[in-house]
């Protein structure tokens, strides 16, 4: 499979952490361990907008920067999210009567995806590699459309105490199982689960916090490694590491454990725009394949995701080239 174009809608002005730690009223001591220890800076974040028109508004954004002719071939939608509540294409049915009709398919399935919390995304990424070889199979050329992202609702699940903070941003990615120049190659995707921690969104205790922090860096490393056994590659053989971004620590930890250096994690928004659900990665991606030099190697490329309820995600990229379309 092969993403073919990112589109990210990110605030035009991002909030300051001073603005933040007032809106969260988080204390003194949070805004210290955020600022000196994380480095954190700010997050985007949408005060206004209603999350429909947000989903809208980077659609519209998403055509202008499409292939038209893969644009008229989406044939499947994800949205992946991470809290259980919002479901726009269940609760709000006119927004999928407008994205039918915007997107110019009335057969359009619509999916969403949101069990595994922030690593949500990256199942989704699955679930659509899955609908896309199906409908290869059958000769049926058509595309998959992956939305990401969502809004801060609710005050227990703003911020993450002492570890990091959210903030809104999307993306829409564009997803086909043949390759293009310049395409981003999906080489592997590897989704693993603590089933213990799955009542951690709606109740937990101190035990339990303190037996999933213990566990959560050898789960990642066991993820990340079976990730790069699926795709051939070995960690001294990377070029990026796509964090996402909660605890920028936690990082470094993870490259000295899985062995690869720390100088490939890709830090350029992992201080500013605060952990913005499912899309960071998808956000990162398209920041280093604008930004990129040309005479530096950036892939294969490593993202990784986790979500609160026990769910490890990774997934290895590698740039396609014009030679192998």
């Amino acid at each position: 499979m092969y993403i073919h174009t990112i589109t990210s809608l990110v605030a035009a002005n991002l909030t300051a952490l001073p603005a933040l730690a007032e809106k969260y009223a988080w204390g003194e001591r949070n805004t210290k361990i955020f600022g000196r220890f994380h480095r954190m800076e700010s997050a985007s974040l949408f005060e206004r907008e209603a999350l429909p028109d947000l989903i809208m508004r980077l659609l519209q954004q998403f055509k202008a920067e499409c292939d038209p002719v893969l644009f008229g071939r989406i044939g499947y939608v994800a949205w992946a999210h991470s809290l259980n509540c919002p479901s726009p294409f269940d609760l709000v049915p006119v927004l999928a009567s407008d994205l039918r009709t915007f997107l110019g398919r009335p057969e359009l399935e619509f999916f969403s995806v949101s069990q595994a919390s922030c690593a949500s995304a990256l199942v989704g990424l699955k679930f659509l590699n899955a609908k896309l070889t199906a409908a290869h199979a059958r000769q049926d050329d058509v595309c998959g459309l992956l939305i990401t992202g969502e809004k801060c609702f609710h005050e227990t699940v703003q911020y993450v105490d002492q570890n990091g903070y959210f903030g809104e941003a999307f993306c829409a990615t564009l997803l086909s199982v043949n390759p293009s120049p310049g395409t981003l190659r999906v080489g592997a995707v590897h989704v693993q689960q603590l089933a213990a921690y799955g009542t951690r969104t709606r109740s937990t205790d101190r035990e339990s916090e303190n037996a999933y922090d213990h566990a959560f860096i050898p789960t990642m490393l066991e993820t990340v490694h079976t990730a790069l056994q699926y795709a051939g590659r070995r960690p001294q053989e990377l070029r990026t590491l796509i964090p996402y971004h909660i605890s920028p620590p936690t990082f470094d930890r993870i490259a000295d454990g899985a062995g690869f250096a720390r100088d490939i994690i890709y830090r350029r928004h992992l201080y500013e725009l605060g952990h913005c659900f499912c899309s960071d990665a998808f956000l990162n991606l398209k920041s280093l394949l604008a930004h990129r030099d040309n005479a530096i190697a950036v892939h294969p490329i490593l993202a990784v995701a986790s979500g609160i309820a026990g769910t490890f995600a990774a997934m290895v990229l590698e740039l396609n080239n014009e030679d192998e379309t």
